[in-house]
């Protein structure tokens, strides 16, 4: 079997960070194994955590560089041709779990990237807390249905990432820069296979607060999508009917007789669709908020998508 070097970014992590190395450690693989953690300049006790586990290559930047320029920084020195990048926040599902992926990478040649389906298990759920449940309830739907088509990009050939340039760190530093990977790998003619394996994400267990799900995720996430948007055009949203464009026709609407009557009615329908959405996995007296969280939620996802699709880069 192939060598296969694990790069895990990690940011105040303490929470999952030893998790997620546990679950590497515990695999069920014939070949080598190396784990490389590069901290970026976290303000928990997660390096102390991280200290305790042996046989892991520790970065610790000096300063806080951002995640795509981290995990460039881990890979130029990974020693192996196979790399699976895992989210500090998330956890292999099985010890079988390196086999399945390396074994579905192997299956073609024409396979650039093995994505793993990301998942809610039940029992994490139950311990996030209510904000985090209100943001991840779709995900959780999915992983309740098991209807994910595409998984989490993990495992990649370095080569391959070298050759594209790796992340773009200078124009993503907190989310997006994924996205724009796979598609510098995809107009090369690669392909990215979902294989038949599972990735456990503790997300929720950060507690972010409301002001922090808001500003320090969805505004992020909605200029990166705006970047991506402005480089690859429509294939670059994950849904072809609702996204940041069209919502934004559908708030503006709003200001337009006629029209403003017919946008009042979709948006509380979209807006009670989500709310009971939340209602059927979360029993709390706070679900009363929710219709003015993803009112807010809307408008700073139109104002990110076109502030990052007009100026080009994500706010640092």
């Amino acid at each position: 079997m192939e060598n296969v070097s694990f790069i895990i970014p990690n940011y105040n992590a303490k929470n999952t960070i030893g998790k997620a190395i546990e679950s590497i450690q515990n695999q069920k693989y014939n070949g080598e194994v190396e784990i490389i953690v590069v901290d970026d300049k976290s303000k928990d006790n997660s390096v102390r955590t991280i200290s305790k586990y042996k046989n892991i290559k520790l970065i610790k930047n000096k300063k806080n560089i951002g995640l795509a320029r981290s995990l460039n920084k881990a890979i130029k020195i990974s020693k192996y041709k196979l790399l699976c990048i895992i989210w500090c926040d998330c956890v292999l599902a099985d010890n079988n779990w390196l086999n399945e992926i390396v074994k579905t990478y192997n299956s073609s040649k024409k396979i650039g990237v093995v994505a793993s389906k990301l998942v809610i298990p039940k029992n994490y759920w139950n311990k996030f807390d209510f904000w985090s449940k209100v943001v991840l309830v779709k995900d959780y739907e999915v992983s309740l249905k098991d209807e994910q088509k595409e998984g989490r990009p993990t495992l990649f050939n370095k080569k391959l990432l070298l050759k594209v340039g790796l992340y773009d760190y200078k124009t993503f530093r907190i989310a997006g820069e994924d996205t724009d990977l796979m598609w510098k790998i995809k107009e090369r003619k690669y392909k990215i296979k979902t294989a038949k394996v599972s990735l456990l994400h503790l997300h929720g267990f950060y507690n972010l607060s409301l002001k922090k799900q808001l500003f320090d995720k969805a505004l992020p996430l909605a200029e990166a999508s705006g970047v991506n948007f402005a480089r690859y055009g429509e294939k670059s949203f994950s849904s072809k009917y609702w996204n940041p464009i069209t919502s934004t026709f559908l708030y503006l609407a709003l200001f337009v007789p006629v029209f403003d009557i017919i946008a009042i009615i979709l948006i509380l329908i979209l807006i009670g669709k989500y709310t009971f959405s939340v209602y059927k996995h979360v029993k709390d007296v706070r679900i009363i908020l929710v219709p003015f969280f993803k009112f807010f939620k809307d408008i700073i996802t139109i104002f990110g998508f076109w502030k990052g699709f007009f100026s080009g880069k994500q706010k640092f």
